[in-house]
C-alpha cells in the first residue's frame, strides 16, 4: 500500500508549550484515517501544520512524495490537499451554488484576478466550466436543490455538507476535516457518513479529526490517537477502541473490550 502523507517527528511549540511534540503518522491511499483525542491533545494544531495554516516548529510533511513541511495553504491545495474547518467558513450572503463556485475559481484560476480582467472570453469559459462542477459536486453532495439558497439560511447540517463540496471543488486526493460532525445530531451524523463513504468510493482519501465516536468507529480504517500532544496509540477502530490508555485518556469503559462487539465497519 502507498503513502499518501507522511509525517516524521512533528513538533509545535507556542511559547514554552509544546502543542504537539514528535508526531509521525503515515497515511496510506485508499484510507479513511481518523485522528482522534481529549481536546487540547494537539489534533487541529496537527491539521493546521499539515496544510499549512500553521508552521512547524520542527518535523517533515510529506504529500505524494513532494516535502510540504511549511507550504501556504494556497500551494498545499495546489498539490492535491482540501481543508475543511470546525468553524464554517462560507460567505452567508452567496447561494450555495455561488460559494461552491468561489471555492471553484479560486482553484482553478492560475493567472490572477488581473488576469480574468483582462481576458474576460477565458474567464467566461472557466466560469462556465467552474459552473458545471459545482453543480455536479451539488449532486453528489446532495444539496442540488439548494443551489439557489443563500448558505447564510441554510439548515446547520447542510451547512457544514457545503463546507465539504467547496473543498472537493479544488480537486482534492486527500481532504483533511477538522469535526465534520460536530453539533450534528445522529441522523444528520448517519447521513454525513453516508456522503463521506461515497466521496472515499470516488476516489478522494480523508484524514479527519471527530470527536462523535460513532462517526469515527463506522468509517474508519485507521485511527490515531493523541493525548498532550504525542501519540499514544495507533492501529484499526478495534485494537483503538481495547487500548487501555486510550480508554483512560479519552474513549472510556464504554469501548473497552466488553462492549465492542465486532470490528466497526471501515470507510462503508
Amino acid at each position: 500500500m502507498k503513502t499518501i502523507l507522511k509525517i516524521d517527528n512533528l513538533t509545535k511549540v507556542f511559547g514554552g508549550l509544546e502543542a504537539v511534540k514528535d508526531v509521525n503518522i503515515q497515511v496510506q491511499e485508499r484510507e479513511i484515517h481518523a485522528l482522534i483525542g481529549p481536546n487540547g491533545a494537539g489534533k487541529t494544531t496537527t491539521l493546521s501544520m499539515i496544510n499549512g495554516t500553521l508552521t512547524p516548529t520542527t518535523g517533515k510533511i510529506v504529500f505524494r512524495g513532494k516535502d510540504i513541511t511549511g507550504c501556504p495553504p494556497h500551494r498545499a491545495a495546489a498539490e492535491g490537499l482540501g481543508r475543511t474547518f470546525q468553524n464554517i467558513k462560507q460567505f452567508g450572503s452567496l447561494t450555495v451554488l455561488e460559494n461552491l463556485m468561489v471555492g471553484g475559481m479560486y482553484h482553478h484560476n492560475k493567472g490572477g484576478v488581473l488576469h480574468m480582467l483582462l481576458h474576460r472570453k477565458e474567464t467566461r469559459e472557466l466560469e462556465r466550466q467552474v459552473r458545471e462542477k459545482a453543480e455536479e459536486i451539488a449532486c453528489k453532495i446532495g444539496v442540488r436543490n439548494l443551489c439557489g439558497e443563500y448558505a447564510g439560511n441554510l439548515p446547520y447540517g447542510r451547512q457544514k455538507v457545503l463546507e465539504l463540496g467547496r473543498a472537493m471543488m479544488g480537486d482534492p486526493r486527500l481532504i483533511l476535516l477538522d469535526e465534520p460532525a460536530a453539533g450534528l445530531n445522529p441522523s444528520e451524523r448517519a447521513e454525513f457518513v453516508e456522503i463521506l463513504n461515497k466521496i472515499y468510493e470516488e476516489g478522494i482519501d480523508l484524514f479527519l479529526i471527530e470527536h462523535n465516536m460513532d462517526v469515527v468507529m463506522n468509517i474508519s480504517h485507521k485511527i490515531t490517537v493523541l493525548n498532550f500532544g504525542r501519540k499514544i496509540a495507533e492501529g484499526t477502530p478495534r485494537k483503538v477502541a481495547n487500548n487501555a490508555a486510550v480508554i483512560k485518556a479519552y474513549l472510556g469503559d464504554r469501548y473497552g473490550k466488553n462492549d465492542q462487539g465486532g470490528e466497526p465497519n471501515a470507510g462503508g
